[in-house]
């Protein structure tokens, strides 16, 4: 696998009203990701409700993405579990899956301390010959990885990337920094609104929850940004501000997530229950902000 950079989205699980995977909407937004451009795919991310599925829901939805990306576009698999042995075992499922790359964050729930988050990753390593990549989303882990530990991380052999999710910028510029020296190693962006400033702080891309619903336009900031047509990035980050306060209609984030997908023609707009989806009226303020930003729908 090629050192990561572009536009990576983490892709959403779509479901059938009565709550299984549905595979035909999550190979066709892959799809559609895919033919707008994007640099790879992330699956089992927090907009995957990777928590929330069972594993035969995991693997069937798994098993589904690799089929459409395989030979088209990298696939990375997120690990994410609330121990070391738990972990392994979701790396092992990655690796029958010849997935391309693993996402790891700290384990979660309990408090754990930097070292101890250094032996975490390097047994991960160990396990695996899979590229392994750092997520730190503390919000949701309760455990950030430090800049320091990040960086003894990244030292690694076959640890490739980091991505933050924190929304910490002057975090997000050190891990920069200090990994600049490694060629290999990418530093990717996870809170999307700080998409433009992020690029230009060095990030080697980004893995936006808007990819969903706007791969092209993700894609076209991107390449505003290397270009250094910056107004033209800016007016791209102005709708994605718009789309970042839509997650709080009717207060919850991963059932706007999944009409954003339903208006697209991708899915039913079911959430992992007890969550349910966007009423009516919900489903009509998301569909006024989307025509208002020239995004069709079913596609």
């Amino acid at each position: 696998m090629n050192k990561l950079r572009g536009i990576i989205p983490p892709i959403i699980t779509p479901f059938t009203k009565d709550r299984n995977i549905d595979t035909a909407a999550l190979q066709g937004l892959a799809n559609y990701m895919i033919g707008c451009g994007v640099n790879g795919i992330f699956a089992m991310g927090t907009a995957a409700e990777s928590p929330m599925l069972t594993r035969e829901q995991r693997l069937k939805a798994l098993q589904a993405l690799k089929s459409e990306c395989a030979g088209r576009t990298p696939l990375l698999v997120g690990v994410m579990e609330t121990s070391t042995s738990r972990v392994l075992e979701l790396v092992r499922e990655a690796e029958e899956l010849q997935a391309d790359a693993v996402v790891a964050v700290t384990p979660y729930y309990f408090r754990v301390k930097q070292k101890e988050i250094v032996k975490h990753f390097a047994a991960i390593r160990e396990a695996t010959s899979l590229p392994l990549i750092i997520y730190n989303v503390p919000v949701y882990t309760g455990n950030p990885i430090e800049p320091a530990t990040i960086n003894e991380i990244a030292r690694f052999p076959g640890v490739v990337a980091y991505k933050d999710s924190s929304g910490n910028m002057p975090h997000f510029q050190q891990a920069i920094r200090l990994t600049r020296d490694l060629p290999h190693f990418s530093v990717l962006q996870g809170v999307q609104v700080l998409s433009v400033i992020s690029l230009q702080m060095g990030a080697a891309g980004l893995i936006p929850g808007v990819g969903n619903v706007i791969p092209d336009q993700m894609v076209s900031l991107f390449q505003a940004v290397q270009q250094g047509e910056v107004n033209k990035a800016y007016e791209i980050q102005d709708f994605i501000v718009q789309l970042e306060e839509a997650f709080s209609i009717e207060g919850y984030s991963l059932p706007v997530m999944k009409g954003m997908a339903q208006y697209l023609g991708f899915g039913e707009g079911v959430p992992h229950f007890p969550l349910q989806p966007l009423t009516a009226d919900g489903m009509h303020k998301l569909s006024q902000i989307l025509l208002g930003g020239n995004v069709k729908g079913g596609v």
